[in-house]
């Protein structure tokens, strides 16, 4: 070893002191500055005064014996490595010491100098390691008491919570040793199961103390401390953020409603009766003419245009939702399939009917919103001739099965995914709706709705 070491030798017997130090002599390889010392006293002023990398410390001092001894310079000098000097019949303290953090132990008269050389060198540098991962830990520690967002380490195995951060202790409102008896899934509305098996990231509502509730992302990360695995888990409140969006909803769907019911009215009221007087004009001429191909194809042509802007009028109009959420689909599907030449089925089993008056009228909203876009998306592009629908109730959950018989897209790629399907997943993750949509080629494509019978019930 090139550098030096400052080694403090502490032991009140001459003869043990000279054996050792000629030991020490013989080694070509270290390099010392040896101190000594013959009580405990001297020893901690040694320590007070000096830069020490090493102490070999005798057991039994005039001013100190067994375990004290190690923990007299232990205690209050932690960063300096031991090395414990025992006699045969005190080898069982020696023992202790080293599991009580010293680097190791030789027994007088059983080692030679090269045994004690290939100690000192192997305490320094594992004392240095250790110290290094100390400092490590140290400073983690410091990071994960001081992060601004609520941490739990838990164990993979039980899901019980075995640490938590300060920011944890004031959000929750439960004391260190309160968390410790809890597990990971006491600290949400619904069972979240097993961690091993959950994705990286998802959203949750989790309870306080005082039972107050909180929306939150919640992430894991697996980590490793000590060689065993562990999880830590992040929460961040986005309960502010979560209402801020859905009220901007809020007030965008209320201005495009407006929008909307203002523009099927001016459809309605105006162009669409122009159209139908044009054709009262066109029957006329046809009348009073022999023979009028002319007039037939722009009888074909005024049809078509009627029927289009009928469609568009439909298609542009706000829910129909003042008679219950169930009642507007009908009309929904009943539309579609009046104004499109498409095979449109739909059907409510009876069961769930029952359930409408348990159902948010946000989530009854925007659900029928992102029913009403599958249902645009699949007449402007899907080419599809026959779309189906089937509600059912599930638990708490009513569930909504759309599927088209359409060409389908591709859901690799983000050309496919336009801005209705994105509108459709931010509205499902604002409310709490279960949303999946399924597209396989020349196949066609399916919606999956799952809408929360009561809101707030969980992500």
């Amino acid at each position: 070893m090139s550098q030096k070491i400052n080694l403090l030798l502490v032991d009140d017997n001459p003869a043990d002191l000279f054996l050792i130090k000629d030991y020490l002599n013989e080694s070509d390889i270290l390099d010392l500055n040896i101190v000594e010392a013959n009580s405990i006293s001297e020893a901690r002023e040694v320590l007070s005064t000096q830069v020490i990398d090493l102490v070999l410390l005798d057991m039994f001092l005039p001013d100190s014996s067994g375990m004290d001894t190690y923990y007299s310079i232990h205690n209050d000098f932690p960063k300096t490595g031991i090395i414990v000097l025992s006699g045969l019949s005190d080898k069982n303290i020696a023992l202790n010491t080293v599991q009580a953090g010293a680097q190791d132990f030789l027994l007088k008269g059983d080692f030679d100098s090269r045994l004690l050389e290939k100690s000192i060198i192997y305490s320094v540098e594992r004392k240095k390691n250790l110290q290094l991962l100390a400092d490590s830990e140290n400073k983690y520690r410091g990071l994960f008491e001081a992060t601004p967002l609520p941490l739990f380490i838990v164990s993979i195995e039980t899901n019980k919570i075995l640490k938590v951060n300060a920011e944890a202790r004031r959000v929750f409102g439960y004391e260190e040793d309160e968390f410790i008896l809890k597990e990971l899934s006491d600290l949400f509305l619904k069972n979240i199961g097993d961690i091993k098996n959950k994705e990286e990231q998802f959203r949750k509502i989790a309870v306080k103390k005082d039972q107050s509730e909180m929306i939150v992302d919640v992430t894991l990360k697996r980590i490793v401390l000590q060689d065993d695995s562990y999880i830590l888990v992040q929460l961040k409140d986005i309960t502010e953020q979560v209402h801020f969006e859905r009220n901007r909803l809020d007030v965008i769907n209320s201005i495009q409603d407006n929008e909307r019911s203002n523009f099927a009215m001016e459809l309605h009221d105006g162009l669409a009766q122009e159209l139908v007087l044009l054709n009262i004009y066109l029957d006329q001429i046809k009348g009073k003419c022999a023979e009028t191909p002319e007039v037939d194809r722009a009888k074909n042509i005024l049809s078509d245009a009627m029927k289009q802007t009928r469609r568009l009028t439909y298609n542009v109009s706000p829910p129909l939702l003042n008679e219950g959420f169930f009642q507007g689909l009908t009309v929904l599907f009943e539309r579609f399939n009046d104004v499109n030449d498409i095979n449109v089925s739909f059907k409510i089993e009876d069961e769930t009917k029952s359930s409408e008056d348990l159902m948010n009228d946000e989530v009854s909203y925007n659900s029928f919103r992102i029913i009403q876009e599958f249902l645009n998306n699949s007449i402007k592009h899907s080419e599809a001739d026959e779309i189906s629908c089937i509600v059912s109730s599930k638990n708490d959950f009513c569930s909504i099965i759309i599927k088209d018989n359409g060409k389908g897209f591709d859901q690799s790629s983000s050309k496919s995914i336009g801005m209705g399907i994105k509108n459709m997943k931010k509205r499902a993750k604002l409310f709490q709706i279960g949303l999946e949509i399924e597209s396989i080629a020349n196949v066609g494509t399916t919606l999956y709705l799952k809408i929360p019978k009561s809101f707030g019930i969980d992500f």
